[in-house]
């Protein structure tokens, strides 16, 4: 058989000046799957999905260029069970991988990034060489596998007696997990463990400056990511190995940075900055002198930096996979939703007698925002839209003041958001002792509330309790 390129793709994006490409410059003669189009290329011989088998039975110099539906994505809900698993891209699907078990004579390109991999080196040779070959076509059986698992997901969700309400809200009763390694990792948690990168956390970002990924600063990227993620105003977030250090709202990206540093240890080194603004170049210059190692922002104005920063430039979007967490136990995993609920201040409750004035709600508001991405037991000292301190990671929350207490940072004036429920009324003395006068916290235990708001009247202080837990284990 002539060199040919068979057509039979559901996602059209870039196929057609590679098709043409390939016919014109490379000499590929090209040939469409019926059943993939009702429109385009009229002028391309049409071959049914017989043929198109008998074509990959015989190729010497095949390319394939296909994909298909994803079951996850396409909506079937107007229709049955039956109807819909019927109505899946299985022809396709069996196509591709019945293409795959032969890479000595077929490339099989999926996607337009493959298109142009594929395109460059047709450049310097009249055919694709094996190892690229071989590499797609463990693509097209991933990519045929996990179609096979969205289909048994499905299959799991909507053809039982009864729903699944657990597979409905995204944890089905089979968990398959399927992600290429991303990058290998010079060096784990600590350089005896080696680490490799899996998933998509790179389609995310994008380092303009500075040197590669390694452990620390992809886990402190993910920390400061979700947690600069809440905010819709300026905002900077400070991260050091993988717990929020500092946090601030401003007008402009460089006074959010200013004033998040301010609550940061001036000889605290290797952190991650998070800001959701533009930075212009002075600000990188003059930020390598303040600890920072990572610096993320959607976007830098720097043309030509070549100082000791890593600056990554975020992009829009995190994909569904980053809505949920996945941690080991023993035996296996437990996965998660991302404590991603929406705060609503109209449902908090004021039982006691001193009320919040109206300067508090913005840092009220501020402080629960970055609560839920401390380690538990926290209490976080907030004033006027900025962190004044953090005591996270604490045994017991009685000791929140003496923690306070080592830090530089006085936190009189500010307000204290607790990430769990307040146990004991000291808590609220010892806040007080601190000069504070008003507390946030969950306020979810209503028979120890009661207990808390005498204790807050008779100490003349503002209680106010949000109903929702801002930790996993409040």
């Amino acid at each position: 058989m002539a060199k040919t390129a068979l057509v039979a793709t559901r996602d059209d994006s870039g196929l057609e000046s590679f098709a043409r490409y390939l016919q014109q410059s490379q000499g590929y003669a090209l040939r469409k799957l019926s059943i993939a189009f009702d429109t385009g290329f009229e002028d391309i011989e049409s071959v049914d999905l017989s043929e198109a088998h008998e074509m990959i039975a015989e190729a010497t110099d095949l390319i394939l260029i296909a994909n298909f539906y994803d079951p996850v994505t396409v909506g079937r809900d107007f229709m049955s069970w039956k109807k819909a698993l019927s109505a899946f891209d299985h022809e396709l699907v069996d196509l591709v991988r019945s293409a795959a078990r032969r890479p000595e004579t077929i490339a099989i390109l999926g996607a337009p990034s493959a298109y142009e991999q594929a395109r460059a080196l047709l450049e310097d040779a009249s055919r694709l060489p094996q190892s690229f070959c071989v590499a797609q076509a463990c693509n097209a059986f991933f990519a045929a596998s996990r179609f096979d698992v969205h289909v048994g997901e499905y299959l799991e969700r909507h053809a039982a007696d009864a729903p699944d309400i657990d597979a409905l809200a995204g944890f089905p009763k089979t968990l398959s997990l399927s992600w290429k390694r991303a990058r290998s990792l010079a060096d784990g948690e600590t350089s005896r463990q080696k680490a490799a990168l899996y998933g998509s956390f790179c389609d995310h970002f994008e380092i303009v400056a500075g040197s590669d990924w390694d452990y620390r600063s992809i886990v402190d990227a993910t920390s400061a990511t979700f947690a600069i993620g809440e905010f819709e105003k300026t905002t900077a977030v400070v991260s050091q190995r993988g717990a929020i250090l500092a946090a601030a709202s401003a007008e402009s990206g460089e006074e959010a940075v200013e004033r998040a540093f301010r609550s940061v240890a001036p000889d605290a080194s290797r952190l991650t900055l998070a800001v959701n603004a533009t930075m212009d170049s002075d600000f990188v210059k003059d930020s390598a002198r303040e600890g920072l190692a990572t610096v993320i922002a959607p976007r830098f104005v720097v043309e030509s930096y070549k100082g000791p920063l890593r600056l990554v430039e975020s992009r829009e979007g995190l994909g569904y996979e980053a809505l949920q967490e996945i941690r080991s136990v023993v035996g296996g995993i437990v996965a998660q939703d991302k404590n991603r609920a929406a705060i609503n201040p109209f449902a908090w409750k004021m039982p006691s007698a001193n009320q919040p004035l109206v300067e508090d709600w913005d840092s009220m508001l501020f402080g629960a925002k970055i609560a839920r991405h401390v380690r538990s037991c926290a209490c976080v000292a907030v004033k006027e839209e900025a962190v004044v301190s953090v005591a996270s990671g604490l045994d017991s929350q009685s000791r929140f003041k003496r923690r306070f207490e080592e830090r530089s940072e006085p936190v009189a004036g500010a307000l204290l958001i607790f990430a769990e429920d307040i146990a004991d009324p000291q808590v609220l003395k010892s806040a007080k002792d601190l000069g504070v006068s008003l507390v946030v916290h969950p306020g979810v235990d209503s028979e120890n509330e009661q207990r808390l708001v005498e204790v807050a009247n008779q100490l003349g202080m503002a209680l106010v309790s949000t109903g929702v837990a801002f930790t996993r284990y409040a």
